[in-house]
């Protein structure tokens, strides 16, 4: 039979190159003063045409090493960088698959076998050491070779693979941790959360880097409060790994959008929990998530001011616009630059393992509604962002766009909050409040954006002309009646949601 074991690692990804030069490093040859070992490895993955074991939270791989066949059945344990998995060699002859010795897993794969196919591959070059590190074992593993998957049709998809894995071998996750942090300090590298398997159907479902849309964290309703926010928190750092790449590789101005709602989700959270958490190390996090978001801001701000701007989409714009879109595309080339550097830092790779080694290490502390149900602190956090809203809203005149910027600050913690707790109420009692809240939160981002396009429109006009000036006058100009527009617009909208039923009351 198979043994089942807990498999706690941390991995990063990076260009084959900077990978490879690894095992030769003086940092790892520092950790590993044992000679390593290179080796092949062939894994196929195998699932239904449906998916159902992807569906059922299980992954099922034959890997041929060393004229040994292995077969694995994976399933995720209780954060992102821990797996339960099940191992087995099988034997001369052996059918594949065969039972890991785990009732419920045995019976959904056999029930599954006839229908099983292969649907994605890996072949990688491995090179593995042992590091003592802290008190600690933990095995290197730098893996180089390709990724190959295929789609209903039998198209295939392939892309380069270059990973390093830190698994835990005897010791203390804190000390994974902290080599992680060490690693990138020391290496071009960027923390990847998804396993091989996820990567390789990446490449049929949204490319080799992960499906840029994603729905907002769900808080589980069957889990305390203290569980179901760690829960959620993980979910955030992968979230964020995920989305690196789609920044630093391949510059998409979704990337950048959905990292800062990503860590805008994390500061909605961390601050919806402050009154409730004795926790110095989560409002830290929070603080680093405000400070990468803002060196974010710049080149979303270029991207919408570009996409949104009509003046700067004529085919033919007249000289001074011409002009000034000239100097806006130059600043926004260095706007993502920042942005890219920002998220491509060690700083940021450090950010993402503290906030992983918070939702697996720490034992959030404070007042007894974190050990209550979720549901219960989530409607306490609700009812205080709430009320915050109100506050707020008592200092805003909708005749002046300028005083609603404080007010779509709070409605968006607020509508974050909700999107997360979602999960806690049925549709139809939320669905009055969240459509009220959307439409308040895209009223308020159009004021800001609007704002924001005026105060761009002028920078990019600098140094360019009269001519681009005069265009850039007419830019504020034409945002400036929008605003106050959309500042009249959201007062309905502000009255639509103070009469909406607030779905977080019993």
């Amino acid at each position: 039979m198979g043994r089942g074991a807990t498999e706690f690692e941390l991995k990063f990804a990076g260009a084959p190159a900077d990978v490879a030069a690894l095992p030769r490093s003086l940092f790892v040859r520092a950790l590993t003063p044992a000679k390593g070992v290179w080796r092949r490895l062939e894994t196929t993955y195998y699932d239904t045409p449906a998916r159902a074991l992807e569906q059922a939270g299980l992954s099922l791989r034959l890997r041929i090493e060393a004229g040994r066949r292995i077969q694995t059945v994976k399933r995720p344990a209780s954060s992102p960088v821990e797996r339960k998995e099940y191992e087995r060699v099988l034997g001369p002859g052996e059918v594949f698959p065969a039972p890991v010795g785990k009732k419920k897993i045995d019976v959904r794969i056999m029930d599954l076998a006839e229908g099983l196919r292969p649907t994605a591959r890996t072949i990688v070059d491995r090179w593995t050491a042992t590091a003592n590190f802290g008190a600690s074992q933990i095995e290197i593993a730098v893996d180089l070779g390709r990724a190959e998957s295929w789609d209903s049709a039998g198209a295939a998809y392939e892309a380069p693979l270059g990973e390093v894995e830190l698994e835990l071998k005897a010791g203390a996750p804190r000390d994974v941790f902290e080599l992680g942090r060490e690693l990138a300090a020391n290496a071009p590298l960027r923390l990847a959360t998804r396993s091989k398997l996820e990567m390789a159907r990446g490449l049929v479902d949204g490319g080799a880097y992960g499906a840029l849309q994603a729905t907002a964290p769900l808080l589980a309703p069957d889990e305390s409060a203290a569980c179901a926010f760690r829960t959620a928190l993980g979910a955030l750092a992968e979230r964020m790994a995920l989305l690196v790449p789609h920044i630093t590789l391949t510059r998409r101005p979704e990337g950048v959008h959905q990292m800062r709602v990503a860590l805008r989700r994390l500061r909605a959270l961390e601050q919806g929990l402050r009154p409730f958490l004795l926790c110095e190390d989560l409002a830290q996090l929070g603080a680093r998530a405000r400070n990468f978001a803002s060196a974010l801001g710049p080149a979303r701000d270029w991207d919408v001011f570009l996409a949104d701007t009509s003046l700067l989409q004529n085919a033919n714009p007249p000289d001074g616009a011409a002009r000034l879109k000239i100097r806006a595309e130059t600043l926004r080339a260095a706007a993502w630059q920042n942005a890219v550097e920002a998220v491509s830092s060690a700083d940021f790779t450090r950010f993402l393992i503290d906030l992983l080694e918070f939702t697996h290490s720490h034992e959030l502390q404070g007042e007894a509604a974190l050990q209550a149900p979720t549901a219960e602190l989530a409607a306490k956090l609700l009812k205080r962002s709430w009320k915050k809203a109100r506050r707020t809203a008592r200092a805003v005149d909708f005749d002046a766009p300028a005083t609603t910027h404080p007010l779509r600050l709070a409605i968006k913690r607020l509508r974050y909050q909700a999107q997360m707790a979602r999960g806690l109420y049925a549709k139809d009692k939320r669905a009055e409040f969240m459509t009220a809240l959307s439409r308040l939160q895209e009223g308020l981002g159009r004021i800001n954006d609007a704002a924001t396009a005026g105060r761009l429109a002028e920078e990019a006009a600098l140094g360019q002309g009269e001519a681009a000036m005069r265009a850039a006058g007419f830019i504020s100009g034409y945002m400036a009646a929008e605003a106050g527009a959309g500042a009249r617009y959201i007062a309905g909208e502000w009255n639509a949601i103070r009469k909406a039923k607030r779905f977080w009351r019993r």
